[in-house]
Formats: structure tokens, C-alpha cells, sequence
């Protein structure tokens, strides 16, 4: 979540040093599912091998290449050495705002609000906000500023972790900032966007976000593993440890349950797991909660600016046809995508929070799977 689409290298850089540390015997020519599935176990052991990521949990399903491979490596637990499981929950980050978007959009799918509206409409009193609309909310091009790169944001969770934010005082906290750009001419990946799209969603409605949220999304899809948190530090289920905050230190503090969820909000406060991320993204992108013609104009996505050439469309970016987002919270970071044209769904997260994440892995997994990409 912190700056998500910014931990990011290059494909050559990451894809040959994955390769160059590991042996000749555990590298070999893509081809059949089970040359496939062994690449990649490669690579995410390589993961573990060579930087600070104490684990990771990878779901890879790409049925049409006979591909089903669910894969641990490393420790749940840095003083216990427990091994990771494929059945843990964990904090999904900036996944979620592929969840907040999606209500949205079923808004503008009932006639409740439009693509074109203006945030004036919402929030009068916040600068500019008749520059703005509520697409460029959604696609990230508004130009507001992102309450987390404030300088004092970080600080403040420092000195008090289990502070309680509420969403109000997280973008009142944006007000006296300049724009990153006029309105629309640019692209700036603001949690302060989504933030704000929480709570027109909550005036249209009525009904708070975790509402919304749980009726239209996750009971719809039967989801008992995926929770919307409006608060707390807790984590309710069967989760890892979770390590480091950006940068590795040691001497940080495990932070799993650490810090109150509450300053992530309607941008990132969810959790889940592989297996209902699984089918969540294949829903996500294969339009399954919106108009055929909406989910189109969805998918639209702009160039994001980042080292791998990921583009975004409205709380959703694409990589080569695969569609879906990346979270990163203290302790946790996470992959998820599908690309409806080839059958594929991957779902990477670390318990850890690095400039090593989960989406560079997108430069190196489809392409082990489609040699074509």
C-alpha cells in the first residue's frame, strides 16, 4: 500500500538474478506443466534464498497448460522457524481498492451516481473539487495529494500505532497540499482517491463501506476468509508474522498485528487469502459485478509510469493482459491477477515489507507459463 507501484525493478535485473543464483538442475526450458511448475518453485525458492523475505505463499493456476501448483517457502515465524501455510489469511493492502472501486462502479451501473460527476458534488469545501471528477478518482489521475507521503503521516503511526483514523480527518489532512497536476493531465498513485471514494459510497448508500463491501462482493462470491476491517490491530484467523516496514531492519518490531488497520480505510484495510483472492480476481476481471460495457471502459487502463510497464484503468491495473492490483502494508505485500484470455491466476504474498515485493514477480511467472510473453 505504501507507494505500491513504486518497488519495482526491471525484468532483466530481477528475472537473471533470480536465475544466476540457483543451480542449472532447478532451472530448465519452459514445456510441459511439470517443467513449468518446477521453474517457477525455483524462482520463489530463489526468493527466499537471496534477499531478507522471510516467506512467501504462491497459488499459480493456469488449467489450460496444466498448471496447479500451490507453493510455501521460508518461515511463518522468524524465532520459531514454523513454516508458512497456504491456509493463513494475511493483510491484502491496496487489493482492496479493487474491492471499493467495484461498489462504486455498481453505483454507476444503478443510475446512483456518474463517471462525470464532480467531487464539488461531495466534498464542497475541498480545494479544486470542481476540477475534479469521480473518474479521475478512480483511475488515479485527480492529482490529490497522498495523505500517506505526508511527511509528518509516518510519525504520527510511529508514536502512537493503535491511533484510530477516521476517514474525514485522513483527507482533511490533504487540503492545504498543491496537486501533483491539474486535474486529469497526469497520473499519481494517491491513497487519498480511494479514501474519498469510501465515503461517497457511504453518502449514496447510507450503509457504511464494510457493508457494501460484504453484501455486493464478498457474500455474493461466498467468501468466509475475506473481511473488510474498519479498526483495530488484530488480525481474526489463522495468520503469519509479519516483518519490516518498508526497508530492512531487524531491530523493527514484528508488526502482523502492530499497527491500527483503521489509517488504511476504504485503500487497504482488507484480508484474505490465495484461495478467495483466486476467485475474487477471476471475477474482477472477468466482469463478472459489473455491465459488459463498464467493465470495458474499466479496463481502459493508462500508463502508470512504472519500470515494468504496468498500466491502470479504475482501481485495477494491467500487465500483458493480466488484470488485478498489488498491496503492500508493514509486514505483509501481495500479487494478485488474472487475465481472462489465458486462464490464468496468480496470487503471491510475503510476510514482509521490502523494496523486494511480490509484483516483480509479474515480470518473471507468466512468462515461464507463456514463453509467448
Amino acid at each position: 500500500m505504501k507507494l505500491a507501484l513504486t518497488y519495482l525493478l526491471t525484468v532483466v535485473t530481477i528475472y537473471f538474478s533470480m536465475i544466476s543464483c540457483s543451480s542449472d538442475d532447478n532451472i530448465v526450458e519452459p514445456g510441459s506443466s511439470e517443467r513449468i511448475e518446477k521453474n517457477i518453485k525455483a524462482v520463489l525458492d530463489s526468493v527466499i534464498e537471496n534477499t531478507h523475505v522471510p516467506g512467501l505463499v504462491a497459488g499459480i493456476w493456469a488449467p489450460n497448460e496444466g498448471v496447479d501448483l500451490v507453493y510455501t517457502a521460508g518461515v511463518a515465524n522468524l524465532e520459531t522457524g514454523e513454516p508458512l501455510s497456504a491456509e493463513m489469511i494475511f493483510r491484502i493492502g491496496s487489493n482492496t481498492k479493487t474491492f471499493t472501486n467495484t461498489v462504486l462502479l455498481q453505483l454507476v451501473d444503478e443510475g446512483l451516481i456518474s463517471l462525470d460527476e464532480k467531487l464539488s458534488g461531495y466534498f464542497p469545501d475541498y480545494p479544486r473539487a470542481d476540477e475534479v471528477t469521480i473518474e479521475m478518482l478512480t483511475n488515479m489521475r485527480s492529482g490529490i495529494f497522498n495523505y500517506t507521503e505526508l511527511e509528518n503521516f509516518w510519525s504520527q503511526i510511529t508514536i502512537n500505532p493503535t491511533k484510530m483514523w477516521n476517514p474525514e480527518e485522513l483527507i482533511s489532512s490533504t487540503q492545504n497540499q498543491e496537486y501533483y497536476f491539474n486535474p486529469g493531465t497526469g497520473f499519481h498513485y494517491s491513497n487519498t482517491n480511494t479514501i474519498m471514494i469510501g465515503k461517497i459510497i457511504e453518502m449514496i448508500t447510507g450503509r457504511s463501506l464494510e457493508s457494501n463491501i460484504g453484501t455486493r462482493i464478498i457474500s455474493r462470491l461466498n467468501l468466509i476468509n475475506t473481511t473488510y476491517l474498519i479498526a483495530g490491530t488484530e488480525i481474526p484467523g489463522y495468520h503469519s508474522k509479519a516483518y519490516y516496514a518498508g526497508e530492512y531492519d531487524s531491530s523493527f518490531p514484528e508488526c502482523s498485528e502492530l499497527i491500527d488497520v483503521s489509517w488504511a480505510g476504504a485503500a487497504g484495510s482488507m484480508l484474505s487469502d490465495i484461495y478467495e483472492l483466486k476467485t475474487y480476481s477471476e471475477a474482477l476481471a472477468g466482469g463478472t459485478f459489473l455491465s459488459d460495457q463498464l467493465q470495458a471502459q474499466r479496463l481502459n487502463c493508462f500508463d502508470a509510469g512504472s519500470s515494468i510497464g504496468l498500466k491502470y484503468g479504475m482501481g485495477i491495473f494491467e500487465y500483458k493482459g493480466f488484470y488485478g492490483h498489488n498491496g503492500g502494508m508493514p509486514g505483509y505485500t501481495s500479487l494478485m491477477v488474472n487475465s481472462p484470455e489465458r486462464n490464468c491466476t496468480i496470487i503471491v504474498w510475503y510476510n514482509c515489507q521490502l523494496e523486494t515485493t511480490p509484483t516483480e514477480l509479474l515480470t518473471v511467472i507468466p512468462q515461464l507459463i507463456f514463453p509467448d510473453l
